[in-house]
């Protein structure tokens, strides 16, 4: 077996002197074949006693594919510490190389330098925006729900959406059920649950839902820098399968899932609601037949959120959301894949309303309605000895009203496997038609979603990237490194302020700027994949530059950009009952804008800021740790406890700096989410299986 080969489930070794007797039998039979005419009595027989075959089981729940992918088993989750009782598969993605690590209140991923909205994050293959639950502590994604996550730091065939950066999709379980099986975890925060019911011997229904009850027990303490919060969120799933033959396999996918957050700043006397959420609907039909596979998509999928803020004289609302209605077909047969991709968008930028004393404005709702539309093929040959060619186009043409955009997108990839591991180069250009901006800083989801137009022009992007993966340990211990480089064009950025919204003539295209971006980095993991003990580490070295000539001088650094970044994934299964999960990481600090100084003229604080993204953030440390104790396992029923601690290393990492005017007093300091008095955050949750 080829150390450098894609993974298995178990390593096999052959006993040397096995071997031997394998080996002689072999040669026997092949030179014995051709002597018809041999004496009976002459013939000699060789009995075989016995060949031991030893089988290393690959207890690591990640997989690499020879393209580049990644795919996470998400049964990976249950020894994993959990952030308020969710082991979030988004969370942990972003432990992976060449993903960056966010804050606390940012679900966002930045993979490969790029920015969180030049990602595409799928249920099937069916794009959802704005991921979070509680402002990105975790996300939407139930992983009871899913059997695995697939990820690609960047596009490595034509089929892949037009994106810029990384690529996430949860997938649906493979296999049909054969009895009831369900989940159920209780926590102190939220519980969540998953139902697979067999309809017959052809179909299943998979639900799942998830609910949270914050303020019941938390209310009193779940405060930001002793300002009030109540918050609370919902999501369901809903998957029908039917597979009528071997040939044909349909299902529908459902998700849904609300978020409400009310905050009020004690001393500024306001109040500040806001909610979001996401709805998503698909129908799915795959066909197969003589090697040859089809696939169809129809779908729609929602987001939208509702932003305002309320003080005695003056009330702020800013609504935004994007709906797609899409259509897939894919064919792939042998060596051959090739698809057609078609969606029409239909965006509500953020309109400001404002009533107040100095002024009231009421803005009607204009949607803008944008059609994007891609033909495919990917080809994948030999060219040489242990060496493969994948080439790619995709076509692509958008239309906004009267204008259209047309590109071509190449993607070229070269695999090569030797006895001293497995090497790619690829080689990629990707175009992006939508933009997400806004205010924040840490991705909330007050930001909002823009089609690209003829001012502002579609995004794209120029990568290269080098890979090398190879086993240290055959079956054991793998080591992978890559670099990669990315060429952006036609990156954005939101320049206006909050008191534009309140006082002046508001218009979110005056506050857009175009420029170029540049990223480049190194990844290194070891992996260990058998044992009790398995996990991963990971270091990360990277730049993220932007540049926008006439605004800002120079180039700088982008608001996520993190130099150094460090991670480390541990399991441990301590017998047939404990077990036991950590996580670390260390990164630097992100860019920031200091201000040059601040004054109060008049009762308004008043600030000059200077170079943009000329300051960072202290290093980012947090520690994650859980223990997994089952406490009954008997005839495919399970039933435990998990106790996590999420910052056991009590550090309070900033947030970000903000300015702020209370009782009199201003001050420029770092927010941190986490209270002064409990710099950690514990949690419990029993669980079962069944």
């Amino acid at each position: 077996m080829n150390p450098s080969s894609d993974d298995t489930m178990h390593t096999l070794l052959i006993r040397p002197k096995a071997g031997r007797l394998l080996f002689s039998l072999l040669c026997s039979l092949l030179f014995t074949l051709p002597a018809h005419a041999q004496e009976a009595d002459t013939a000699r027989v060789k009995e075989l006693q016995g060949v031991e075959v030893v089988g290393r089981h690959v207890t690591g729940k990640l997989r690499h594919d020879s393209l580049g992918g990644m795919s996470l088993d998400l049964s990976f989750l249950d020894d994993m510490p959990r952030i308020a009782g969710n082991a979030d598969p988004i969370r942990y993605t972003q432990l992976l190389p060449s993903v960056q690590t966010s804050s606390e209140l940012d679900a966002g991923l930045y993979v490969q330098g790029c920015d969180n909205a030049h990602n595409g994050v799928s249920i099937n293959g069916v794009q959802l925006y704005d991921i979070q639950h509680i402002l990105g502590i975790f996300s939407v994604f139930n992983p009871s729900h899913y059997s695995r996550l697939q990820f690609a730091g960047s596009a490595f065939t034509a089929s892949a959406a037009n994106r810029l950066g990384g690529f996430i999709d949860m997938q649906r379980p493979d296999t049909l059920a054969g009895r009831v099986k369900g989940e159920l975890s209780v926590g102190l925060i939220s519980s969540q649950g998953t139902l697979r019911l067999p309809l017959g011997g052809k179909s299943e229904l998979i639900l799942s839902g998830r609910g949270a009850y914050i303020n019941l027990l938390y209310g009193r303490w779940l405060k930001v820098e002793e300002s009030a919060i109540r918050y609370s969120f919902c999501d369901a799933n809903v998957t029908w399968l039917y597979r009528p033959d071997a040939r044909n396999t349909l299902w529908l996918d459902f998700y849904g899932g609300n978020d409400r957050m009310d905050y009020q700043e004690d001393g500024e006397n306001y109040d500040a609601r806001l909610g979001w959420g996401n709805r998503m609907v698909s129908m799915n039909w795959e066909w197969k037949r003589r090697g040859l596979t089809l696939r169809q998509t129809a779908y729609m999928t929602r987001y939208g959120n509702r932003f305002s803020i309320e003080r005695p004289d003056f009330r702020l609302r800013m609504p935004s959301g994007i709906t797609d209605y899409g259509y897939r077909l894919s064919l792939r047969r042998g060596r051959w894949t090739a698809g057609t991709d078609w969606t029409l968008h239909s965006i509500r930028p953020q309109q400001p309303e404002t009533e107040g004393e100095r002024q009231t404005t009421t803005l009607s709702a204009t949607r803008r309605h944008s059609t994007e539309g891609s033909l495919w093929a990917d080809c994948r040959f030999a060219v040489a000895r242990n060496m493969e060619l994948l080439g790619g186009l995709r076509a692509n043409v958008y239309t906004i009203r009267r204008s259209a955009f047309f590109s071509a997108d190449p993607v070229l990839s070269l695999l090569w496997t030797s006895g001293y591991g497995q090497f790619r180069l690829t080689a990629n250009v990707k175009h992006q038609y939508l933009f997400r901006t806004g205010l924040s800083a840490v991705n909330l989801p007050t930001d909002f979603w823009l089609p690209a137009d003829e001012r502002l022009r579609p995004q794209y992007a120029y990568g290269l990237s080098a890979e090398y993966r190879t086993d240290l340990i055959p079956g054991r211990l793998q080591l992978s490194a890559g670099l990669y480089y990315k060429r952006l064009c036609h990156q954005t950025e939101y320049i206006g302020t909050p008191f534009e919204l309140i006082y002046g003539d508001y218009d979110y295209r005056k506050n857009l700027i175009s420029g170029k971006g540049e990223n480049y980095g190194l990844d290194l993991m070891i992996e260990k994949r058998t044992g009790r003990l398995t996990g991963w580490m990971s270091y990360s070295l990277g730049r993220a530059l932007r540049r926008y000539p006439g605004r800002f001088s120079g180039t700088f650094p982008a608001g996520h950009e993190r130099i150094h970044e460090f991670n480390a994934v541990a399991t441990w299964k301590a017998g047939r009952r404990w077990s036991f999960g950590a996580t670390l990481v260390w990164a630097g600090g992100t860019p920031f804008t200091p201000p040059s100084y601040f004054y109060l003229q008049n009762g308004n604080l008043l600030s000059q800021f200077g170079d943009y993204n000329s300051g960072r953030l202290s290093t980012y440390i947090r520690l994650d740790v859980s223990a997994t104790c089952r406490i009954k396992v008997h005839g495919g029923r399970e039933s435990g406890l998990n106790f996590s601690v999420y910052n056991a290393n009590c550090r309070h990492n900033d947030l970000f700096w903000r300015l702020k005017f209370n009782n009199g007093q201003y001050y420029y300091a770092p927010l941190r989410p986490l209270p002064k008095k409990l710099p950690f955050l514990p949690s419990i949750n029993y669980y079962i299986k069944f």
